[in-house]
């Protein structure tokens, strides 16, 4: 199958092509950024409610196409691993988002992630193209000064080294991704999010593990399958929490990560946003299923 790659910083995978409302042309053109700070808290609900989106990707995330209707691309997502196929997660996006032919990179070359919640990719010319998020990943080809090269969908290219280098401080990983998710705290719940323009609860820990170069899976059921069980009188900061309907017994959820102190740190729901949570809370405490680590 062809495989393509992502060209603009965030790119949404819808559940079909009729799915997009006439608001939505923002994210059809790939500019994330203003599409969510356009649309209203009920708009953002009816993302959920009518089931109109499947995920995001971010710049230089690998695709394998299935089909092609129109100018849309039934695509799977390499780096986000689903139970449901092999191939990674599946969606429908715009042609236009993704690179023209397969790219491929130099399997030596190390791997990089962008740490920070934007930092900008200049050109040969060291001029600037976009703002990329945290999360993308790229690979390495030297340093000049106070920037990376890189290899792109585009071409070679330029980010400041330092957004590469994770700063917070922690003792463990675990600690160090609470220290990144908590710059979040305020940012408005974006269903199937996974940029720091709005994360869903799935994602904000997907992209969370992947800026540590630890790949999890995308959705809350599937992570809650993964990664080492711990048992709740021995959870650490940075564990996942999960929680299911009917008591814990049905289908998971919501996930959260553990910060210590009986409270996690999460993306909440629909129209609320990343918040802390008391694990006591009568929405939580019925419906506590597992927890898992993955960073150790």
């Amino acid at each position: 199958m062809e495989k393509r790659r992502i060209s603009v910083p965030v790119a949404t995978l819808w559940t079909s092509p009729k799915a997009p409302r006439e608001s939505d042309q923002l994210a059809l053109d790939g500019d994330t950024k203003q599409w969510v700070a356009n649309m209203t808290t009920a708009e953002t609900i009816d993302l959920c409610d009518s089931k109109r989106l499947e995920t995001q990707a971010v710049f230089n995330d690998e695709v394998i196409i299935e089909t092609i209707q129109d100018d849309w691309a039934k695509v799977y997502l390499v780096s986000q691993p689903d139970d449901a196929d092999q191939r990674g997660y599946s969606g429908w996006l715009p042609t236009k988002l993704l690179s023209s032919e397969s790219v491929t990179y130099d399997q030596k070359a190390d791997i990089v992630h962008v740490v920070v919640p934007f930092t900008t990719l200049y050109d040969r010319q060291h001029q600037p193209l976009f703002t990329l998020v945290m999360g993308t990943e790229l690979s390495k080809l030297g340093v000049e000064g106070q920037l990376m090269q890189v290899d792109t969908p585009l071409g070679e290219g330029y980010i400041a080294t330092d957004s590469t280098v994770v700063s917070v401080t922690g003792t463990t990983l675990g600690r160090q991704m609470i220290a990144l998710a908590r710059q979040f705290l305020g940012l408005r719940y974006l269903w199937a999010g996974i940029s720091p323009y709005g994360f869903d609860c799935s994602g904000l820990m997907y992209t969370l593990h992947r800026v540590m170069g630890i790949q999890i899976p995308r959705d809350a059921d599937d992570q809650r399958k993964g990664g080492k069980s711990v048992e709740p009188e021995n959870m650490q900061p940075g564990d996942l929490l999960f929680f299911a309907y009917e008591h814990g017994k049905g289908f998971v959820h919501h996930v959260g990560m553990y910060i210590g102190d009986g409270q996690m740190i999460q993306s909440r729901t629909p129209g609320k946003q990343v918040d802390i949570a008391k694990l006591t809370e009568m929405r939580y405490a019925p419906e506590f299923v597992a927890a898992r680590r993955y960073w150790q």
